[in-house]
């Protein structure tokens, strides 16, 4: 069972390690900050405010990321941020590396990735940009989200092919991502070809933003859902102030999606608002057919065995170690401050989703 080491904590970022009992070749870590924060349970958070937080929230994962020591004794000409246009983009690593750690000197390289389905099987297309510059003996950091993992197993394809030609090796590779476990099933097979290329290969990292949500699937019990699209909060592993955060609004739990489209967030916002909009329209349907507020938290965020804080902190102790009495306190009374006798009444009708969609329409729509 896979479960959540806290390493740091503070007000601007909390770090853990995700550990198991057969540790593999990635090393595996979930951060949580308050701006990643706002950017998974706010979708309309958009444009330049939601990238504008992202940098804030990579350079604070930046220079709290454990075995940094390590990498600030590489010169920083030898780091480089890949991107994978557009959705990478918005990680903002080349200027969190800046903020982080003062670097002015390190290099870019870019390539195009737009995925899409076809007789049930994703394939990538748009992928003929190509600006690839990466040093000798280089530390590659790349951001992106990850829900199937073509794109990043498809682009990294490109990249080895650049390295075996120009014979190039990579020291160290860094991939930040909201995503799901793909991302250690991609990062497990790179991390083998570069060792095999490079004998004195250091650390393949994956860090996870907030948690390692799963990702929607065909079977998937929800009434809505874009299967090999939406990450869930549904079975995903998440970080304590995380999981606390899904009670400041009863519509964090209930979006569809953790991050929705991350290209068109920043680039193509009308776009984006319609994808979210027509998402709460079909909500606001169901509960006009009878479906409650109470189906729809308990259908996306289950609180299974939760009743009692005895038993609340024993199922969370298995996945959180480490972490302190009082923050297992401050979420079992969030969640019994929310199922209140008066809110179970109320939830259990269609009329409290109801309310709570055209809520979400009008600031939406606004």
């Amino acid at each position: 069972m896979e479960y959540l080491e806290a390493l740091y904590n503070s007000p601007e970022i909390a770090y853990y390690e995700i550990r198991d009992a057969t540790p593999g070749e990635v090393d595996r870590y979930v951060f949580s900050t308050p701006q990643t924060r706002i950017i998974c349970n706010v979708p309309e958070v958009v444009g330049v405010k939601y990238t504008t937080l992202m940098r804030e929230a990579m350079s604070s994962a930046l220079k709290h990321l454990p075995g940094k020591e390590n990498l600030l004794k590489i010169p920083e000409e030898k780091f480089c941020v890949f991107t994978f246009l557009r959705g990478g983009l918005n990680f903002c690593l080349r200027d969190a590396l800046f903020y982080a750690y003062g670097f002015n000197n390190h290099g870019a390289s870019f390539m195009t990735s737009q995925r899409y389905m076809e007789d049930g099987t994703w394939h990538i297309k748009e992928n003929q940009y190509r600006k690839l510059k990466i040093p000798d003996n280089a530390t590659l950091l790349v951001g992106d989200v990850i829900a199937t993992g073509i794109t990043i197993e498809e682009g990294f394809t490109v990249i080895l092919d650049y390295l075996r030609a120009h014979r190039i090796r990579l020291d160290n590779l860094v991939f930040f991502t909201i995503g799901c476990g793909h991302a250690e099933r991609v990062f497990g097979q790179v991390d083998r070809k570069l060792r095999a290329m490079n004998s004195s290969y250091g650390r393949t990292i994956v860090v996870y933003i907030e948690g390692k949500f799963a990702v929607a699937e065909q079977q998937s019990n929800l009434k809505i859902k874009i299967p090999g699209t939406d990450l869930l909060r549904t079975d995903a592993l998440v970080s304590p102030e995380f999981a606390l955060s899904q009670y400041e609004d009863d519509a964090y739990p209930i979006e569809r999606c953790t991050i929705y489209d991350a290209g068109s967030r920043s680039f193509d916002i009308p776009e984006y608002m319609h994808d979210v909009i027509d998402y709460w329209k079909q909500v606001e349907k169901l509960a006009e057919r009878g479906f409650t507020l109470y189906d729809a938290l308990k259908e996306r965020w289950p609180e299974t065995g939760w009743e009692s804080f005895q038993d609340f902190a024993e199922i969370k102790g298995r996945e959180w170690r480490g972490v302190e009495e009082s923050s297992l306190k401050d979420l079992h009374s969030a969640y019994k401050n929310r199922w209140s006798e008066g809110f179970m009444e109320r939830a259990k009708t269609s009329g409290a989703l109801l309310d709570l969609c055209r809520r979400r329409l009008e600031v939406l729509n606004g």
